[in-house]
């Protein structure tokens, strides 16, 4: 049998703790907690955990070479255009291979 949690989190971002006016909370989630209350009494859950991510050097027109990265069903390129624009010809060219493959 596992450790029992007094609080769990589910959220992309750890948990942290803040005190407000006096009053000690646990984030993400503004949970009001005891002062006692330490990282071992929470239990992180990321729910991306699981996602499997792939990544592809794909080389520019003008020889640069970029990075696209398929997390789950999204892919990101690490271009500029494709950090400005969320899509560029890179992430195209890949989603392209993909679906021939």
């Amino acid at each position: 049998m596992g450790k029992k949690y007094k609080y769990r989190i589910e959220h992309i971002y750890p948990p942290f703790f803040a005190t407000i006016d006096g009053q000690r909370y646990l984030f993400p989630g503004w949970i009001p907690v005891e002062d006692d209350v330490t990282f071992d009494d929470v239990e992180h859950i990321n729910p991306y955990r699981n996602i499997k991510t792939d990544t592809f050097k794909v080389t520019g027109s003008s020889g640069n070479k970029y990075i696209v990265t398929k997390k789950g069903d999204n892919l990101s390129c690490d271009c500029p255009a494709g950090k400005f624009r969320g899509m560029c010809k890179h992430i195209k060219k890949v989603q392209a291979e993909l679906e021939v493959a």
